[in-house]
């Protein structure tokens, strides 16, 4: 038998003799779904996860932090993503339930899930059968869950005292991301405003320009009062001809008369 060892890197800082580990592995099931239930139950206590493990057998949804690209969103985790990895639960759950029977018999108390993980083990490749060139590989994967006694409880809260400030710092780093980000819309605004001032400007130039060249063409396109004295004396002239042959018409249809 292939023997794996756990991937739990703070052995250091714990005493191995308030320890009590877990795991199996040969497993069914997709790694994925395996690594999103161990996430969620890290750092609860043994009682705590089981609770969560068999609610999630029920049908409540588990949190997707990775590996969520184009997943829904669900209600009961407050908008998060999540999905229903009923089958990975139940490996978790048995992998705890071991974890939970070894401390027993080395005697713990206060148990807390300190380590909870899940890895790709192997690929077996298979082909589609009556010789089609189809590949779906079969991949297996392994669990491994570890849960700490009374006597680590100083170096528990050591670690959550860390986690917090972690968060801490994370949240005020969001802020001031947020406050730069809200200077540097203003400084944005303010600087369009100035833009659009100074387009106005120039367009009421333009277009003043552009009204006063009109007003110039069309001052020089009037005519003046000779021309146009001029133009109605034409006009006259041009009546008086055109009733001289009428009037010498009429003058001999009379005399012949």
């Amino acid at each position: 038998m292939v023997h794996y060892e756990y991937g739990f890197n703070k052995k250091f800082q714990f005493n191995e003799k308030q320890l009590a580990k877990a795991q199996q592995y040969n497993i069914d099931a997709s790694y994925k779904d395996l690594a999103a239930v161990c996430d969620n139950i890290r750092g609860l206590n043994a009682d705590e996860g089981v609770q969560y493990l068999q609610a999630v057998l029920s049908g409540f949804p588990v949190e997707y932090r990775k590996w969520n690209k184009k997943l829904g969103h669900r209600r009961e985790l407050g908008g998060k993503k999540g999905r229903y990895p009923i089958k990975a639960a139940g490996f978790v759950l048995t992998v705890l339930n071991n974890a939970i029977a070894n401390a027993t018999s080395k005697g713990l108390d206060n148990l807390v899930i300190v380590h909870a993980a899940a890895n790709k083990q192997a690929i077996y490749p298979r082909l589609q059968s009556k010789g089609r060139q189809m590949r779906a590989n079969y991949e297996t994967a392994r669990v491994e869950v570890i849960l700490a006694g009374k006597e680590n409880e100083a170096l528990l809260a050591q670690q959550k005292k860390k986690i917090e400030e972690r968060a801490k710092l994370k949240a005020e780093a969001k802020a001031k991301e947020q406050e730069i980000a809200k200077a540097a819309s203003e400084q944005g605004n303010e600087m369009q405003k100035n833009i659009e001032k100074v387009v106005e400007k120039k367009t009421e130039e333009v277009v003043k320009e552009v009204k006063e060249e009109k007003e110039k063409k069309q001052e020089k396109q009037k005519p003046t009062k000779k021309e146009e004295t001029e133009k109605q004396s034409q006009e006259k002239n041009g009546e008086r001809e055109k009733q001289k042959p009428e009037k010498k018409e009429k003058a001999n249809k009379d005399s012949k008369k």
